[in-house]
């Protein structure tokens, strides 16, 4: 028996089940039903997960079936836009009044309604008579957004920015932002070790130099324009570049402050620019995998150019800092290490949390060579993947990479992958459903026989119209363009993708 004749078959008729109405409609489904039945968490006074839940579905539902009524009547784009934004701000005073008090309801109502009315029509679109059963599948996913940013966004806004400008605030008065000894208790999330490189220090003291609400605006709106530049740098085009903001991955990341999105950027931008891959590792330590790429493309040049940018650096840091500091920062990792393994809760969703350091590491070496046995976009996107498996500390805002590896699959399949969030799958053992989107991607980018990663070659133009990056048909794209019919996504077998 020929046992890859027999993948190949299995894996072309597999191909056309995202097409399926009813799978769209199964899809939409699985995706409401994790975060409602995996969480408890109470918002304020009666809220429950479930119940914003499915006021951000009323809200997406309303949204979307006005924009698709206003696009059949050919009602001018301006003019929608003005229809949307005055019902969103009548939708959020409305909700306000005392008889919706009175029931027991409370101001979260208001800005749940307006918020995902918008989002609803954005997910419509302003294109005349284009419907695809993959907008349920986008319609879950946006709602499964909202409940979990409402839930968590609130909470420690901008937190890791302002342990970044402590550390700077230390550096001023000339002493080591760093750990000089082990943690004994339970630190605060805002009180976390600082444990970048010495030569980040500057410019943290630059930022906290100016006034507090200057610098965090500055840091905030970096981050956005870091997304939303990675987005298009990935071929995410349109009004996704504004409807993806809301992925918990990057908006959790730019909630807290984090440089995961400034991470995120240098890993979209490394296509063109190899060396971003070595800057990315100034930050994190599981950024430097994917500079494996690198050496996999033999781009000897970009290497050696992130390398240079990385030592002038540090070379220009040290009358800054002073040698003392860099003296106190190996010491300061050390400490970082024992405070995880002291308390395994600050390693997140790491594999080496439940399954141990070591058979994480061996994990992460399979996740390697299953970068390395590819090419082109490919590797790169594999890449993506390993960083995540080996990551030391794992939060949802590291995930961001996970859409490269994601974005040339269908429409449905793409919006069930970023409707997977932060909760655990119920009847799974805990399984969180973040790790599922892992595997999932890692799947797709196993089956791809070739480098580049292309759209699938026969989409339909309304679920053409739901896909976020339909308009360049591929991942990392050369230039802006069209989608591209000439090379489609071919899987063993000899069928495209979707």
């Amino acid at each position: 028996m020929d046992v890859r004749a027999s993948l190949a078959n299995a894996l072309e008729r597999l191909a056309v089940v995202p097409r399926w109405r009813i799978t769209s409609v199964a899809l939409a489904a699985l995706l409401l039903a994790i975060p409602a039945a995996a969480t408890s968490r109470h918002f304020d006074g009666p809220l429950t997960a479930a119940t914003v839940e499915l006021v951000a579905l009323l809200g997406l539902g309303v949204g979307w079936i006005l924009l698709d009524r206003m696009a059949a009547l050919r009602v001018p784009i301006i003019g929608m836009v003005l229809v949307v934004i005055a019902l969103a701000v009548a939708a959020w005073h409305s909700a306000r009044i005392d008889t919706l008090h009175d029931l027991g309801l409370n101001r979260w109502i208001a800005s749940i309604l307006a918020i995902s009315f918008v989002f609803g029509g954005l997910v419509r679109g302003a294109t005349d008579a284009r419907r695809s059963m993959a907008s349920l599948v986008a319609i879950a996913a946006v709602a499964t957004w909202l409940t979990y940013d409402i839930a968590r966004l609130p909470n420690g806004p901008l937190r890791d920015i302002h342990l970044y400008l402590g550390a700077g605030t230390t550096a001023l008065r000339g002493a080591s932002p760093y750990l000089t000894a082990p943690i004994t208790s339970i630190p605060n999330l805002e009180l976390l070790p600082f444990v970048y490189p010495p030569f980040t220090i500057p410019l943290f003291e630059v930022l906290v130099s100016i006034p507090r609400p200057i610098a965090d605006t500055l840091w905030t709106g970096g981050s956005i324009a870091a997304v939303v530049a990675a987005f298009w740098l990935l071929g995410v085009r349109g009004r996704w570049l504004i409807v993806m903001l809301a992925w918990p991955a990057p908006a959790l990341g730019i909630a807290v402050g984090n440089v995961a999105s400034y991470t995120f950027l240098l890993y979209a931008l490394a296509f063109r620019f190899g060396a971003a891959l070595v800057l990315s590792g100034i930050f994190k330590v599981q950024s430097t995998i994917p500079a494996l790429w690198l050496v996999r493309e033999r781009r000897w040049r970009a290497i050696a150019i992130g390398i240079g940018i990385i030592a002038v650096l540090a070379i220009i840091s040290v009358p800054i800092v002073g040698l003392q500091t860099w003296a106190a920062w190996p010491n300061g990792l050390r400490f970082f290490q024992d405070m995880l393994a002291s308390f395994p809760q600050f390693e997140g969703l790491s594999l080496a949390r439940p399954l141990g350091p070591a058979l994480a590491a061996v994990l992460t070496v399979g996740a390697v060579l299953f970068a390395l046995f590819a090419r082109g976009r490919n590797s790169l996107a594999r890449f993506g993947v390993a960083s995540i498996v080996g990551s030391p500390t794992l939060y949802f805002h590291g995930l961001s990479p996970l859409l490269a590896g994601a974005l040339f699959l269908g429409p449905e399949m793409v919006w069930f992958f970023l409707g997977l969030g932060p909760w655990p799958i119920p009847f799974a053992l805990g399984i969180q459903a973040g790790w599922v989107a892992i595997g999932l991607v890692g799947a797709a980018l196993l089956v791809v026989q070739r480098a580049d990663l292309r759209l699938p070659d026969d989409l339909s133009l309304s679920r053409a119209d739901v896909h976020p990056a339909s308009q360049t048909g591929q991942v990392w794209p050369e230039r802006s363009q069209g989608i591209s019919r000439e090379e489609p996504i071919v899987v063993s077998g000899g069928r495209s993708l979707t």
